[in-house]
Formats: structure tokens, sequence, C-alpha cells
């Protein structure tokens, strides 16, 4: 994504561990840096994706560091939903290195 700041892979896992997982998914969770908003409305806003589950979405918030702690909010409401499937995420494909943004 044209912008970002920040990006990681990470791997979505499901199966069982002791099965070396049955199936792993690539993700790439990327993150833009705020800019300023346009026009009367003024504000910030900061873009977020989750490749290839969800198309970058635009945060708008009064100031930057709000922006950027909203586009980091729905990262970790996306990443929630994925855990709540029973998927295990992970910084590597075996599953060896547990990613969390907490």
């Amino acid at each position: 994504m044209k912008g970002a700041v920040a990006s990681v892979e990470i791997f979505a896992l499901s199966g069982e561990r002791n099965e070396a997982f049955s199936r792993a998914r690539r993700l790439t969770l990327t993150i833009t840096a705020p800019e300023r908003g346009t026009g009367e409305s003024g504000g910030w806003t900061c873009r977020v994706a989750l490749a290839d589950l969800h198309r970058p979405e635009t945060i708008r918030a009064a100031d930057s560091v709000s922006a950027l702690s909203g586009a980091l909010a729905q990262a970790r409401s996306w990443l929630g939903a994925l855990r709540a499937q029973g998927m295990l995420l992970a910084r590597d494909r075996a599953g060896e290195s547990i990613f969390s943004l907490d």
C-alpha cells in the first residue's frame, strides 16, 4: 500500500498444532502514515489493510495520533475476528512465533 509506514507479514494457521497445521494463510498488515485532511472538514486520515482479507480502510480522526490509534484498533478488530474463528496468528508458517498487537 502506497505510503505505508508499518507493515508485517503474518500467518493465519488452522488445524492442530501437533499436525503441523493443516493450512497456513499468509497475510500482510499495513498501516500508512497519518495525513492531514483537505477541505473544510480538516482532520486527519490513516489507512489500514489486512491483505488478502480486508481492503484498505480509511480511518478519520481529529488529530494524527487518534487516526493512527484508530487504524491500530481496526487491525486489532480484524485479528481478533480471526482468533475467534479458531485461527492461530504467527510470524512464521510453523506457528512457533505467535503474533499479537497487544
